[in-house]
């Protein structure tokens, strides 16, 4: 259980340092604004939606690990959540690590290139919505059917 414990741990850690960063790009593509193209009041108030969604998102994360750090059953029901045979074999097939940073790299390139282009911010959003709902449908189709 030490070693879930210190990969629960370092999970925390890159999370922390995942919002930080994204909060940093932001506010330094933000604030950096007058040098950039012109953006639309749509596409910023787009990214303010999207951070604060995945900010929260990220928080809720970080407070669950630390939560179950703290207690052992909490701690012992995510190791058995986590190392569940069947959520593996689904996320096996489904390749959802891999989609995962596919719609996490777009997602970063998105709203890097909504600073600089509005066809290229929707071209990346549309390409996210395409691999989510393939993502999704996936599992649908390998939980009714595993």
């Amino acid at each position: 259980m030490d070693k879930f414990r210190t990969k629960i741990r370092n999970r925390v850690l890159f999370l922390i340092i995942l919002f930080i960063s994204l909060i940093a790009i932001y506010l330094i593509l933000l604030l950096n604004q007058d040098s950039l193209p012109k953006t639309s009041g749509r596409i910023m108030s787009f990214h303010a939606g999207i951070l604060s969604g995945f900010g929260v998102l990220l928080l809720l994360d970080v407070f669950k690990y630390l939560r179950a750090m703290k207690d052992e059953k909490e701690l012992k029901k995510l190791y058995i959540k986590e190392n569940d045979e069947r959520t593996i074999m689904i996320m096996q097939k489904t390749g959802a690590i891999g989609l995962n940073m596919c719609i996490i790299g777009l997602g970063c390139g998105a709203i890097i290139a909504g600073f600089f282009n509005e066809v290229v911010f929707l071209t990346l959003m549309g390409a996210i919505l395409f691999i989510s709902l393939v993502k999704g449908l996936f599992k649908i189709y390998y939980h009714i059917n595993i």
